[in-house]
């Protein structure tokens, strides 16, 4: 069953109630058109640690779904811990975690 609705992010969902356990909180996982920032700029993914939710463009191929659906899980895992974290770093991180095979295992196991 999907569920069609405007999130608060601007973001159109369709939701299909996908779910996502993260250090003992469970993540609300959809696929969304995601509309550029008042600056212009192009989002693929977001999330929010309050809401434990993340959000995946859902106008990407499937390995950029896949690799930007890693990069907000290591996103959480960061804010989760309390660490401090720089986009390099986290890019590097869901990249490589993708090149494993890591981020296709997540992302089947989310898709269930």
């Amino acid at each position: 069953m999907y569920n069609t609705k405007q999130s608060q992010h601007g973001a159109k969902q369709r939701s299909e109630n996908m779910r996502f356990n993260i250090g003992g909180h469970t993540y609300k996982v959809s696929e969304v058109t995601l509309e550029p920032t008042p600056e212009g700029k192009s989002l693929l993914g977001m999330h929010d640690v309050k809401q434990n939710t993340i959000l995946v463009d859902k106008d990407m191929t499937h390995s950029r779904k896949v690799e930007t659906f890693m990069h907000e899980v290591i996103h959480v895992i960061y804010a989760n811990t309390g660490c401090d974290h720089d986009e390099r770093a986290i890019d590097a991180l869901s990249n490589g975690l993708l090149q494993l095979g890591v981020a296709d295992f997540l992302w089947k196991k989310v898709k269930k």
